[in-house]
Order: structure tokens, then C-alpha cells, then sequence
């Protein structure tokens, strides 16, 4: 390990154990924290460690990891189904496709499941695993946190492998001219062709800490310096923008605006939520506390924030804005007048809109 990759380590292990105190010791259990009557708490589910990843539903199964190394399968009711303990902390969202459930963990393996739990294969990589896999015509795409990029066959097989040197947080996507883009923490974004050829890179001279998003024409990404890019299909700048802070999470595009998330440093932490179009702000939304990631569902952008409230926000107004534990990452998921959300409690909770 370099000695800055240990310096961030270090930093971020910092953070957690701080948020952990939090976590522990200093919230109320779910039941007395809610204090909107806007939300009805349907069930809490407490699962043996932090929440950091999203929730995934599909059909009427909800997927989700947890810090203490197990993936669980719940009913929308909020009983469980099953769960299976993969032996390192799980932080990427789960990929579900073909009656299998993919994933990666912090001990470097890519899991394949059954609808049932059980375990299909394993393959193991040289790192951590934070990106979520992008599922694509039998073979999944994913990258890890020594900068390595894996195109893995359905049947758990290495296709090819492609070395950025760097760590690769985001999650893949397939883009405007059928290439797979991501981006490593290095400030680089990369155009691969399914086959594992480089096409082109973009770098800039910032880290990317979120991931990248792509409409029918252009590749969305910010960097931790404020700047946020629009690059056509073939990796040329379209336009950019200062918009300050750390742009964290991934873009959200729906249709020609594009929801932004951009994290503030100080003594008291705080963000911004913006709506972009072209080149310019069309609004912005002041956070108390990191704003974490998007959802969108019937024109309101819902998010967690890192002093723990989960908040919903309409053309840059806030709907409601609820507490209901220490601190909040993933995106929510929104499905039948309900949102999911998971939290570094160690719950996910399901709340009636």
C-alpha cells in the first residue's frame, strides 16, 4: 500500500469509527425517531452491521448488504427470506438478472447466488469491490479498489481484465456509442469496448468520487474540486461547470436535467443538491449535513444526509425532510407508495409515503 492510499485509508477509517460512536450510542431506536407525520414507519428491519449500500428490489424481493458480511433477501413485508453471509463487509449494490443475484464484498470476491441463497460461484480479484456490476448480454462489468476492471462471464469465468492502476468506485454503464464507461479515483474516465479495448480517457486534474451517468447523447461526471463535465460519445468536452464543493454519488438524468449531489467541508458539514441543464444551475438546495444519493420518483428527488434525516426535495423545495437515524447513504428506493432506505444503524427501513 503507497503511502497515500494509506493516508485515505486511515482518514475514512476515522470517519467510520466516529459515525459508529454515533451509531452506537448517541440514537434513539427507530421507533422514537421518527418525527414527521408526513412518513408512516412501516417496519425497521436491523441487520448485524452499517448500511451503506442501496436497496434493490425486484418483484417482491428486496436485496441488500450489510457491513456484517451478509446479504439479506427480505419480503416488501419486511420479514426475511434468507440471508447468506459472505465473510467481508459488502458496500456495492446488488445486480439482479437471469434468476441470479450478483455482487461484490470488501474481501475481494464477486459472489453469484440463487433466488434461494444459495451459492453458485465465486471469483476472486486482488481488492475490495465497491462498484456495482453492470450486467450486459451474459458477461458482468465491475471494478475494483486496486484499479482493476473485470468482464466476468455469467458462468463466474475472467473474460478479460483491464488495469487502471487506481481505485474504481463507480458503477459501470453502457453509454450513447455502446462502449462500457467508469471512472477511477485518479480523475479518469474511461470508454472500453465490450471486448476490454480502450477507445479513449478523459483525465482531469481532480479525484471522481461518484460514478458517471450517461443520457442518449452524453457522459455525466463531477470531480472532488467542484468541476462538473459533459463529454460526447467519443470523449470530447461538451461543456463544463463550477459548481464547488465535492461532487459525490452519481448523477441522476432525467430527461435533459441532470440532479447533482455536491458535498461541502467545515465544522459543520453540509451540501447542495443542484439541477443542471446544459451549462448552467437552474436550482439549488442547501443541505445540513452530506447529501447523499438520488432517487427520483413522480418529479421529487429523495436522499439520506449524514446527520441522519431522509428528505424530500421538488423543483428545489423541500417536501418533508425526517430523522430517522445517525447517518444516511444509500440511494432509497421507491416502489408502490413506499421508499426503502438503509442506514449506518444497521437497519432498513421502510417507510409509507
Amino acid at each position: 500500500m503507497t503511502g497515500k492510499r494509506m493516508w485515505w485509508w486511515f482518514l475514512w477509517s476515522f470517519i467510520l469509527v466516529i459515525l459508529i460512536i454515533v451509531g452506537r450510542f448517541l440514537v434513539s431506536p427507530p421507533s422514537q425517531n421518527i418525527n414527521s407525520s408526513n412518513l408512516k414507519l412501516e417496519w425497521a428491519y436491523k441487520t448485524g452491521g452499517h448500511i451503506l449500500a442501496s436497496p434493490i428490489i425486484d418483484g417482491n424481493t428486496i436485496y441488500i448488504g450489510s457491513y456484517d458480511g451478509k446479504l439479506y433477501a427480505l419480503n416488501l413485508d419486511g420479514s426475511l427470506k434468507w440471508d447468506f453471509n459472505a465473510g467481508g463487509q459488502i458496500f456495492s449494490d446488488v445486480t439482479y438478472g437471469n434468476n441470479t443475484i450478483y455482487f461484490g464484498s470488501n474481501n475481494g470476491y464477486f459472489y453469484a447466488l440463487g433466488d434461494n441463497g444459495e451459492l453458485i460461484w465465486k471469483f476472486k480479484t486482488d481488492d475490495s469491490i465497491n462498484s456495482k456490476a453492470l450486467l450486459l448480454d451474459k458477461t458482468l462489468y465491475f471494478g475494483n479498489n486496486s484499479g482493476n476492471f473485470y468482464a466476468l462471464g455469467t458462468d463466474g469465468k475472467l473474460k478479460w481484465e483491464y488495469k487502471t492502476g487506481h481505485a474504481i468506485r463507480s458503477n459501470p454503464v453502457i453509454g450513447p456509442e455502446g462502449y462500457i464507461y467508469f471512472a477511477n479515483t485518479a480523475g479518469k474516465i474511461y470508454a472500453l469496448t465490450r471486448n476490454g479495448n480502450l477507445v479513449w480517457e478523459y483525465s482531469t486534474n481532480s479525484p471522481v468520487d461518484g460514478g458517471v451517468s450517461v443520457s442518449e447523447s452524453n457522459i455525466y461526471f463531477g470531480c472532488e474540486n467542484g468541476f462538473f463535465y459533459a463529454l460526447d460519445g467519443k470523449g470530447h468536452l461538451v461543456w463544463d461547470i463550477s459548481i464547488g464543493g465535492n461532487i459525490t454519488g452519481s448523477p441522476l438524468v432525467i430527461g435533459d436535467v441532470i440532479y447533482v449531489v455536491s458535498a461541502q467541508s467545515g465544522f459543520t458539514p453540509s451540501g447542495y443538491i443542484l439541477a443542471i441543464k446544459n451549462d448552467h444551475v437552474l436550482w439549488s438546495y442547501k443541505v445540513e449535513g452530506f447529501p447523499a444519493n438520488l432517487s427520483y420518483d413522480k418529479g421529487t428527488l429523495y436522499f439520506g444526509t449524514g446527520n441522519g434525516y431522509l428528505c424530500a426535495v421538488n423543483n428545489g423545495e423541500i417536501v418533508w425532510q425526517n430523522k430517522i437515524a445517525p447517518f444516511v447513504n444509500g440511494a432509497p428506493s421507491v416502489k408502490d407508495g413506499n421508499i426503502y432506505i438503509g442506514s449506518l444503524n444497521g437497519y432498513l427501513y421502510a417507510f409509507h409515503l
